[in-house]
């Protein structure tokens, strides 16, 4: 005979072993959280001592905010009962962070009297939103696929999402809080969010298969590069320096794209930039540097900006040097 930690346990025993209601127990296994290990003759459900662990990480997700079905999908992926030990760790981790900075945020208010420069309110909405955007990079991080039959964000803006709340530190000062509520404000417009994800993409005309990622990356670090320093040296870009910067960016871009050839490809690559670009990215970075307690080098924004210029200048004011044969700019022969 079993002990009595071996038996099964009625739902009415797991209750009071686990202080959580029969009627909680009972929906948990209705919805199939929490299925019964086993059912008698007579219909009663009956439950082992995995399902009473089980029932303990079902409170520690629900306690972090976590929906059923999201909690379904988490549960399906751990097999092993120490992934299950080790789940519950991570997601009171997030519980702790969480209340924490509620905490902080309380206390902030108190201290100040309620003469902060932003409300109380905003910024508990604020702080709000990243606690949800931070379970959300959590789901992602522990689901191989995405939840079946739940609203989630589009593959793009929940990545870009993911990049924000990643590495963000447990306590906000109210420097950091003010950044977030900007950050979460800019973050949640659609259009900025699309903005940044197509410049991710390639330039129309030029076939993704057949791109020299590492040429291209090359060419634009490189650019950047030579682009800064002639941020910092007050050059512009429609100078002979300027678009000598230019021309060579151009040139070594279209050897990536292997359309070196093309006489049209300087218009793509202006076309493409000017469709991406959007002005408060450089305000985006900025944020994110005072979120995270990063170095924040504002000339990676303005070098972007001076290299779009030129190609802008070089492609609408020098007809001579964009015409339809090799002797446009960027793809000409270059001693």
């Amino acid at each position: 005979m079993g002990s009595e930690k071996e038996a099964p346990y009625s739902i009415g025993k797991l209750a009071r072993m686990s202080g959580v209601t029969v009627k909680t127990i009972r929906h948990y296994s209705d919805v199939g959280v929490l299925p019964p290990s086993e059912i008698t003759e007579a219909g009663y459900r009956m439950y082992s001592e995995g399902d009473r662990s089980r029932l303990e990480l079902i409170r520690t997700l629900r306690a972090a905010g976590f929906g059923l079905p999201e909690i379904g999908a988490i549960l399906e992926e751990e097999s092993e009962a120490s992934d299950a030990l080790r789940l519950q760790m991570e997601t009171l981790d997030l519980q702790i962070r969480t209340l924490r900075r509620r905490r902080k945020l309380l206390e902030s208010a108190l201290e100040s009297g309620g003469e902060d420069e932003q409300p109380y309110p905003g910024r508990a909405q604020a702080l709000g939103i990243l606690e949800a955007k931070e379970r959300e990079a959590f789901l992602a991080e522990h689901l191989e696929r995405g939840l079946q039959g739940a609203p989630v964000d589009p593959e793009a803006k929940a990545g870009f999402w993911r990049a924000i709340v990643s590495d963000m530190p447990e306590e906000l000062d109210e420097g950091q809080l003010a950044a977030w509520t900007e950050l979460a404000k800019l973050a949640s417009d659609d259009s900025f969010v699309e903005a940044l994800k197509n410049q991710t993409t390639p330039i129309p005309g030029t076939a993704e298969d057949g791109l020299d990622s590492t040429g291209w990356n090359e060419a634009v670090t490189t650019a950047i590069g030579r682009a800064k320093s002639a941020v910092r040296e007050g050059r512009s870009p429609t100078g002979e320096h300027g678009q000598s910067v230019v021309a060579d960016w151009v040139q070594a871009s279209g050897r990536a794209a292997g359309t070196q050839d093309d006489a049209r490809f300087a218009e793509r690559m202006l076309s493409h930039h000017e469709r991406t670009y959007d002005p408060r990215m450089e305000r985006y970075w900025e944020l994110i540097a005072a979120l995270k307690r990063w170095e924040y080098d504002p000339t990676i924004a303005r070098a972007y900006g001076w290299l779009v210029e030129g190609l802008r200048w070089q492609v609408m004011e020098c007809p001579s040097s964009v015409g339809d044969d090799k002797t446009r700019v960027g793809f000409a022969d270059r001693p």
